[in-house]
């Protein structure tokens, strides 16, 4: 799948993140011609030490933990997991992660700008009863604390609206790697791994949420899913 669509791709790595959290996560990292990708055990059916029976004679085994692991399955099956690979790779193949830098950088300048003009204004300082003296670092707090306030808000929000966007784009990609049906089921378990609850309002979400909520990944995907 790397190959198809001419990801550089030198090696997959699976992390024991089962250790630390029963979070499910894939992403991938490298420069240039040398990438990689990293799968939790968690997300991976087999893998998953959840699924895992215990072995006889352990010291502390008891009916309650075999029910448990009997019950509960953890993880997607390798289909699901290339359908979730699809749609990070949808990320590198429609360079969100180079757009975010860049936005990243963009807003840096604009605010390091912004302090060097605001930093050298008496009435700035005036108004928070500094009338003699200018204190870089109390002009550091009223700018970055006071006045970029309203601000943050705003790009928070927009970065927020953008992060939708990438995400049900990814998606998209996936559904174009022919993956939308088991991206659709691996969404679903995802979400119950991790807990998630899939119905949320819309204007509380479209605040705050960085992924959009689960039932509207899933409408975009549905209609493909039926095809």
């Amino acid at each position: 799948m790397a190959k198809s669509i001419d990801f550089p791709l030198t090696k997959v790595y699976v992390v024991e993140g089962s250790k630390r959290s029963s979070h499910s996560n894939a992403y991938f990292y490298g420069f240039f011609k040398n990438k990689r990708i990293v799968l939790f055990d968690t997300l991976l059916e087999d893998y998953s030490a959840l699924n895992k029976e215990p072995a006889e004679g352990e010291e502390g085994e008891n009916e309650e933990t075999k029910s448990k692991t009997k019950n509960k399955k953890q993880g997607c099956k390798n289909e699901e997991v290339l359908a979730v690979l699809g749609h990070e790779l949808g990320h590198w193949k429609l360079g969100h992660t180079v757009k975010n830098i860049i936005i990243s950088q963009m807003n840096s300048f604009l605010c390091f700008f912004l302090f060097a003009v605001l930093i050298g204004q008496k009435e700035l300082f005036a108004a928070f009863g500094f009338y003699d003296t200018q204190p870089t670092l109390i002009g550091l707090m009223i700018i970055f604390q006071f006045i970029f306030s309203p601000y943050n808000e705003v790009l928070s929000f927009c970065l927020t609206v953008l992060s939708r966007r990438f995400e049900f784009q990814a998606d998209a990609f996936a559904k174009e790697l022919g993956k939308a049906k088991d991206l659709y089921s691996a969404l679903i378990k995802l979400n119950k791994d991790n807990l998630g609850f899939p119905v949320s309002d819309w204007i509380f979400s479209m605040w705050h949420y960085s992924h959009p909520p689960l039932l509207e990944r899933l409408q975009a995907l549905k209609n493909t899913k039926e095809e």
